[in-house]
């Protein structure tokens, strides 16, 4: 019922192979990372809208190549043990999982509305290509219109519904795209919202918690998955 955010993003530099190779040592079976288009269109592994806070770089992932990308010492900001890191692909990263039987809750991140539609193309073609296990893969966004197109392209692979709000008042709204789970920030939710999420038949995921003592609480509550900087502790 662990996953490790971005990796492992406290023992090693997040959305990066190294982070999933640590995730890997911790022992745990899932691992949660994001995915954004270069400006050549290929699916790379990164947060933000820019590089500067995880790279030696500067600019917006989509307005600079993969070439581009690529060149970028992505480790070196989190210690020097992992200098010389770089920006994974998204077909990288399918690979990694697939050589260490992990699964992939897979982050569709959106940061405007135009790039929804090719965003989700090119994640479904590159999965498709590569014949990654569909009960392996869970495709997560806070954008309601990307988990649309991925029902549309790809209905077979589970989604869920990322959100940082109190889920009461978008419970209906979301029952349309028929998703597998909710993904909520642990400092919001309280036991009445969990036991409507579950009654919905639900999986309740719960972000991003780096806090053994309160595991307790939150399975009590019905609780599914566990997403964390420090899969190793838990």
């Amino acid at each position: 019922m662990i996953t490790g955010h971005r990796g492992a993003a406290a023992l090693a530099p997040e959305n990066t192979l190294a982070g999933i190779q640590k995730a890997v040592e911790s022992g745990i079976k899932w691992i949660e990372i994001d995915t954004q288009l270069s400006a050549d269109n290929i699916p790379v592994i990164i947060h933000d809208k820019t590089v500067k806070r995880c790279t030696n770089g500067k600019g917006r992932v989509g307005d600079l190549t993969l070439a581009e990308l690529k060149v970028l010492d992505a480790g070196s900001w989190f210690s020097n043990e992992f200098k010389g890191e770089t920006i994974p692909t998204l077909e990288e990263a399918l690979l990694a999982c697939q050589e260490n039987n992990l699964n992939m809750n897979l982050e569709i991140k959106i940061h405007k509305e135009h790039e929804v539609k090719p965003l989700v193309e090119k994640v479904v073609e590159t999965v498709k290509h590569l014949n990654f296990p569909i009960e392996k893969l869970l495709f997560s966004s806070f954008s309601k219109t990307a988990l649309a197109h991925c029902q549309a392209l790809y209905p077979e692979v589970r989604r869920g519904f990322i959100t940082e709000h109190k889920p009461f008042n978008m419970l209906d709204t979301i029952k349309p795209l028929d998703l597998y789970s909710l993904h909520i920030d642990h400092r919001i939710l309280n036991e009445k919202q969990a036991k409507s999420i579950k009654e919905m038949g639900l999986t309740l995921m719960i972000w991003t918690l780096n806090d053994p003592k309160k595991v307790d609480k939150f399975t009590a509550w019905g609780v599914d998955n566990i997403i964390t900087d420090k899969p190793n502790v838990f």
